[in-house]
């Protein structure tokens, strides 16, 4: 990953006498013409001649727009066409990672002249002719394995910033979902006052609407006692009967228990609900209990209606199960995360005979929940990595890919039991929850 080695070493040589590159030819590839002889691909080194520095420019850029950059150049100072120091500046401009050999026949350049055109660099070499043969090889190797050095660390550096993105993205995803896990428990804790302030309200609101039926029943009798004793008296009859039908009597009669038994059973419903938010927001509590898994499953049915009613239809086949101990909160969220899923894919699977089946069973020393959807099935190249952190198939907005991998970290590591699947395409996924009856020591 980090270590990249060039394929060939590329050189240019500026100068209007070629002897300085047929020598470095003939020193490193055994002939003095092999870079202009050969295919480029059969040498490690490939040295270029170049008599001036316009041709010198277009080769450095022709290099990197090739991604065969040139590591090297050595350039001669008194060039036709300018001088070989001005020319470096120029080509530093267009590849800040060349390394340069300047190059002079005689004590023409001072140190001030250098550093007041090029800076101080340290991928400047300054030379004067004529090289010694150990000079130039020491030379081309040592710049050559620096340009590679540095090379390789601008790719770990490119490397260590993608990974420190990558980190900060998944930090600041996790600091969302804490966000959002607080804005839950805040809900939850809101959740349980509601319930709990409209539990009261709606008991005694339901206990009167049955007194009050009771009391429609006894006004009922009593009426139809009196209706017999006024019978007796015929010529107060035709008043009474214009009274009832001013009154509509008979639809008071006959709508008004229905009115009553339908209160009744609304209220009911409400405080069936109300019941279940109360076990749902206390159980968010982070403490071990012992709870019934059918109850749970049927509170969690209860609450999540609305993310399925419109969707499926939902079978339950709860057997006798043993009461497990649990983190009840963490159980009751993967329930939910589950049953949500099962109706997003029934869906997304755009069948409209949606159907969810929940069932328990007592299995040695515990209990298993299968939870089933006859959605579209999860398509095999993706299964190895459904349980995977912020893996999701689901539209942007819909799904952050945290629900099962949550769901699966809670039943494995915190349960100590296991959460896994099998789905098959078009035929729908079924999920399969194994909890011992009392959790790890």
């Amino acid at each position: 990953m980090f270590i990249e080695t060039e394929d060939h070493s590329r050189i240019l040589i500026v100068d209007p006498d070629p002897a300085l590159r047929d020598r470095l030819d003939l020193m490193f590839n055994g002939d003095a013409a092999a870079s202009l002889q050969n295919a480029t691909e059969t040498l490690s080194y490939i040295f270029q001649g170049r008599t001036g520095g316009t041709a010198a420019e277009a080769d450095i850029c022709l290099g990197l727009e090739s991604d065969k950059p040139y590591q090297l150049i050595f350039v001669e100072n008194e060039l036709p066409d300018g001088e070989g120091i001005e020319l470096i500046r120029r080509l530093w401009l267009i590849d800040p990672n060349l390394h340069a050999v300047l190059c002079s026949s005689g004590p023409t350049l001072n140190w001030q002249q250098v550093v007041a055109k090029l800076g101080e660099s340290d991928q400047l070499l300054i030379l004067e002719k004529p090289f010694s043969a150990l000079e130039l090889r020491q030379i081309v190797h040592a710049v050559l394995r620096k340009w590679q050095l540095n090379r390789q660390s601008q790719h770990i550096m490119r490397y260590m910033d993608q990974q420190i993105e990558l980190r900060t993205q998944a930090i600041e995803q996790a600091n969302k979902n804490l966000l959002q896990a607080e804005k839950l428990a805040a809900v939850g804790q809101l959740a349980a006052g509601i319930a709990h302030e409209i539990n009261t309200p709606a008991q005694y609101v339901g206990d009167n609407i049955k007194a009050i039926g009771d009391f429609f029943g006894s006004i009922t009798r009593l009426l139809e006692q009196y209706r017999k004793l006024l019978s007796a008296q015929a010529n107060h009859r035709p008043l009474i009967d214009a009274l009832e039908r001013k009154e509509d009597l008979a639809f008071i009669l006959e709508d008004a228990p229905l009115a009553i038994e339908q209160s009744l059973e609304g209220i009911s419903q409400i405080v069936r609900i109300v019941q279940a938010m109360k076990g749902f927001s206390h159980s968010g509590q982070s403490n071990a209990g012992w709870i019934n898994v059918n109850l749970a499953l049927e509170n969690t049915l209860l609450i999540a209606r609305n993310s399925y009613k419109y969707i499926a239809e939902i079978e339950t086949d709860f057997a006798e199960v043993p009461n497990i101990e649990c983190f009840p909160g963490e159980l009751n969220q993967v329930f939910l995360n589950v049953l949500i899923n099962a109706a997003q894919a029934i869906e997304d699977g755009g069948r409209g005979d949606g159907r969810i089946r929940v069932s328990t069973a007592s299995v040695t020393d515990g209990v298993e929940i299968r939870i089933a959807d006859n959605g579209p099935g999860i398509p095999e190249p993706l299964q190895d990595r459904i349980f995977d952190p912020f893996f999701t198939t689901k539209d942007v907005g819909k799904g952050s890919g945290q629900g099962l991998y949550i769901a699966h970290r809670i039943i494995n590591q915190q349960h100590g039991g296991s959460l896994s699947f099998v789905s098959a395409a078009g035929q729908g996924t079924t999920f399969l929850i194994r909890l011992n009856r009392q959790l790890p020591k």
